[in-house]
């Protein structure tokens, strides 16, 4: 049966979803959301399905560009689903994405010092880390709203600076030897996850190959061979056969080299291995703790509790007495062997944020997740938290709903938020909350 065609219509853009699509009014009434728009821009457009309140809206022909629109630099803009905002310049994609969120603290927080957003050091080539899937013959990234279809990629230009030669070598290998990629819809296939991590401080690199259980004869030292000629510090092969999408290792070895690599933020060193939780732009982040050592004068008698510490950045990184807790076993091994590097005494516990029993101290940090804290912590912050905390949020929205239950006790006095994420919709907020007089 032949689909009927896409209506079209002309749309006045108007401003952002924190999706990084750009929203219109209709002329009938009703709005309309589209990527690869931006607010500013006149455009013909084909209208395709509702989804939350909104027909999704395909570009046509843009008519009256936006200020800041510029050539996207990826030829897959617009089908991959990482980048949303390579049509903007950097200026541009600065204010679009930090304005909204700001203007969301104040409807649930009032009045608060607002310091100027931060851009990131570098646009491109800027991620620490990123994760490639294979499909079929195909070696990149999903499509935009599909986990069954991939964007075959020969370079990402927001990933590590090394990844075009790795892809081209590992494309190469797969295609030389007929190795199939993983098929999402019917559970099977060898090929499963290509994972890049590198250090910014020192250029090491790590190469993780992801496959179910390999056949006998499988050539992973010849792609290793080639990866470690071509400067890796590490080749690691590592087996998933669950049909879940996040890789849980039933077996691991070095191909060749290390299994770590250093990474430093300031005059701290952290080792990583491939599956390290670390933020993805250390330059960025190195700015943001900084300002954070700006807002919290050093003091090595200062109670600091880090709920959310994963391989111990920000606590080490800001000092006092520290206890730092984290859900994920690994990561606490991690955080006592950089506290111990560094020479910084510190307790590190395995547990999670909301069952931790004992709140009080002086300083309490906060580095949730995207889905931010459990309700069972911000309900207990009221009455058990110390006078100030320390919030990192890279999901704002989250913070926001947050806030409506912190603000019974607590008042954010000051923000200032930092482009982690060149390209894509993404910021990350660092902010201030101190008690209320008389709340505790």
């Amino acid at each position: 049966m032949r689909r009927r065609p896409l209506p079209s219509e002309t749309l006045s853009f108007d401003s952002w979803t924190p999706r990084g699509q750009a929203q219109a009014t209709r002329p009938g009434g009703g709005l309309a959301r589209a990527f690869g728009a931006a607010p500013g821009d006149r455009a013909r457009c084909l209208l395709g399905g509702r989804r939350k309140g909104a027909r999704e809206a395909f570009l046509e022909e843009v008519l009256q560009p936006a200020a800041g629109r510029v050539e996207p630099r990826c030829p897959h803009f617009g089908s991959c689903g990482g980048c949303a905002l390579q049509h903007l310049d950097p200026a541009t994609q600065l204010e679009g994405k930090t304005r909204p969120v700001i203007e969301r603290l104040r409807q649930v927080a009032g009045g608060f010092e607002v310091l100027p957003a931060v851009a990131a050091p570098s646009p491109w080539h800027y991620r620490g880390k990123i994760e490639l899937s294979f499909l079929g013959r195909q070696l990149g990234f999903n499509r935009r709203g599909r986990f069954d279809r991939l964007v075959d990629v020969e370079e990402c230009f927001i990933g590590p600076p090394e990844n075009r030669e790795i892809l081209r070598i590992t494309r190469a290998w797969a295609t030389r030897h007929s190795l199939p990629g993983w098929d999402p819809r019917a559970n099977q296939g060898l090929l499963r996850y290509l994972v890049l991590r590198r250090s910014h401080a020192t250029g090491q690199w790590l190469v993780t190959l992801v496959t179910t259980t390999p056949p006998e004869g499988f050539p992973s030292e010849e792609l290793a061979d080639e990866l470690e000629g071509l400067g890796a510090t590490g080749v690691l092969h590592v087996e998933h056969n669950s049909p879940a999408g996040a890789v849980c290792v039933e077996s691991s070895r070095v191909l060749r080299g290390e299994d770590r690599l250093v990474e430093r933020l300031g005059s701290l060193q952290f080792q990583l291995s491939w599956r390290s939780f670390f933020q993805s732009n250390p330059p960025a982040f190195a700015r943001m703790l900084a300002e954070a050592r700006e807002w919290i004068r050093p003091d090595p008698e200062r109670r600091v509790l880090d709920l959310f510490c994963g391989v111990g950045t920000v606590g080490l990184s800001l000092g006092g007495r520290l206890v730092g807790v984290e859900s994920v076993p690994e990561a606490i091994e991690d955080a006592r062997r950089n506290a111990a590097r560094a020479g910084i005494p510190a307790d590190f516990l395995v547990g999670a944020a909301e069952e931790f029993p004992d709140l009080s101290c002086d300083l309490l940090i906060l580095d949730p997740p995207r889905s931010g804290c459990h309700p069972r912590l911000i309900r207990r912050l009221p009455e058990e938290g110390p006078e100030r905390l320390l919030y990192i949020s890279c999901n704002p929205a989250r913070l926001a709903e947050e806030l409506e239950t912190l603000g019974e006790a607590y008042r954010l006095s000051r923000v200032r938020l930092f482009d982690f994420f060149p390209q894509t919709p993404h910021v990350e907020a660092l902010c201030l909350l101190e008690r209320r007089p008389g709340s505790s």
